[in-house]
This record gives structure tokens, sequence and C-alpha cells, in this order.
């Protein structure tokens, strides 16, 4: 099952919030993986409105694959988690970031400490912690969440793949007044997807500790240029739409309102339903 689908949009370090996409700008890579332009050298970049850019899926391949000297080491971390952390020292530079922490079984993929010594763990959930993969069906993604939340007081923060890697998610973590946003651009897994019958109430827990559900739901994720950003639109809603897909993919299993789920274009047409 694929994950992703081909790649849009460029993202861009310097202005997170607005700028949503799979391509990397080369000058965000060399931040990202703590390299320089001689590192990178062997690696072929596009050129895309005047920018260096490449496909973060390709440039993920390179890294894991240790054809980028001197990079970070890959270790247990994603791409995805290097591009957060390099957020994350840019919103709070003299924040602890500790990867990889140990608590009991569990390995927690972040724990971030703030200059008022107030600690969290992030966890990375991909696609795959909410589907049946070639791993085997997941399990419901709050078990590892309420048992390290028992064992240590600290709180678990579940940072999902529909959790737009931004600037204002980043404060969302430790200001609650914050609003935060979710994005869908590229994603070939759906909400309809996932395995649990209590899926919606998953993802509006997870999605609300970022402030990032809007006034009428999770439309605005699917794009295009929602809440002031560059995201591309999601194909999936012109899939559906010529009736190449059907609209329960989108709709998660306990869902009650079907307009707090669906885009705008979407709503119109399936007012029916």
């Amino acid at each position: 099952m694929a994950i992703l689908g081909s790649p849009q949009g460029i993202f861009d370090l310097s202005s997170s919030d607005q700028c949503v996409g799979s391509y990397l700008l080369k000058s965000d890579v060399k931040e990202i993986l703590n390299v320089n332009d001689k590192d990178l050298k062997d690696i072929n970049f596009k050129n895309i409105d005047n920018n260096e850019v490449i496909d973060e899926r390709i440039i993920q391949k390179y890294w894991y694959s240790n054809k980028i000297p001197n990079a970070t080491k890959v270790g247990k971390s994603s791409l995805d988690e290097l591009l957060l952390i390099s957020i994350i020292k840019r919103v709070f530079p003299k924040i602890l970031i500790e990867r990889q922490i140990r608590v009991g079984h569990y390995s927690m993929d972040l724990k971030l400490t703030n200059l008022d010594n107030k600690s969290v763990f992030i966890e990375f959930d991909g696609p795959y912690h909410f589907c049946k993969s070639r791993f085997g069906e997941p399990k419901h993604p709050f078990i590892k969440k309420h048992k390290v939340q028992d064992k240590t007081g600290t709180e678990v923060i579940n940072w999902a793949y529909w959790i737009q890697r931004c600037s204002s998610n980043v404060k969302a973590i430790f200001d609650d007044s914050i609003k935060g946003y979710g994005v869908l651009w590229s994603t070939e897994i759906h909400f309809g997807m996932f395995l649990f019958d209590d899926s919606a109430k998953i993802i509006d827990t997870i999605t609300k500790r970022f402030n990032a559900v809007d006034e009428e739901g999770y439309g605005y994720f699917y794009g295009h240029n929602t809440k002031g950003r560059n995201n591309p639109k999601h194909k999936i809603i012109d899939k559906i739409l010529k009736g190449k897909d059907d609209i329960n993919i989108i709709l998660p299993k306990g869902f009650i309102d079907k307009n707090y789920w669906l885009p705008n274009e979407l709503i119109e047409t399936y007012r029916d339903f």
C-alpha cells in the first residue's frame, strides 16, 4: 500500500506555517541534516520557481543509505523528526531536546523540556499507526501514551502525520492559546481507512491538542490555499467528485456529522449522503 502520492508544494523552514509541501529547499536540507554544500555535491536537486529543491522521500533514501557525508546519524529517527527538530530549535532556541528516550520497554521519539522546566514527550504517528500494513495491524495509538504518562507523570503528545510541520504547532505544545494547523496534501492513507472503531475520536483528540480543528471541522486540511497557506489541493477531492473513490474513504469510523469531516467542495455534492 502506497503511503504518499506524487510530491507537491515546497516546504520552507523560514515560513513553515504558510509553506506546505513535499519538496525541501537545499538550504533547509543542510540545516536539517547538519551538512554543507560539499556533503550534498553528489545529489541532484531540481529547480522549481528558481529554488533548488528535492523530494523529501529522495533525500530520506540518501540519508537512510548513509550516502550523505557528515549527516546526522540515522539511528531510529526519521527525516520528519529531524525536520521538526529544526523547527523546534528555531521557535525555542534554548529548549532541551532529547531523542529516543527509554521509558520501560518503550522508546519515545522526543522529550522536550522548556525554560520553565516543563517536559513533554512527542510520539510521531505515521500512517501505519492507524491502518494495516506489512507490519500487521497497529495497536491503539493511545495505549503507549497512557502507559508512559502513568509511569512518568509526563504528558505524551501524539504528533500524527496530518499535524502540520510548522512553528504554530510547535508553539501550541506549550501554549494552548495558540491556533495550530492540520494539513493533508499527498497522503494515500485516509481517515476512512483507519482500523479503530473510535477513529473519529482518536483523530479529534490528537488534533485538538494542537488547537488545529477549524470552526467548521476538518475540511480545510485538503486545500487549496486554506488558512493563508500555500497548501496544495489534495487529489482525493477530485477523485471522489469523479467517482473514482468513495466518499467513505475520508470519513472515519465513529463519525457523527459528515460535514465536520468533508472539504467544502464535497459538502454540497454529498448533502443527502
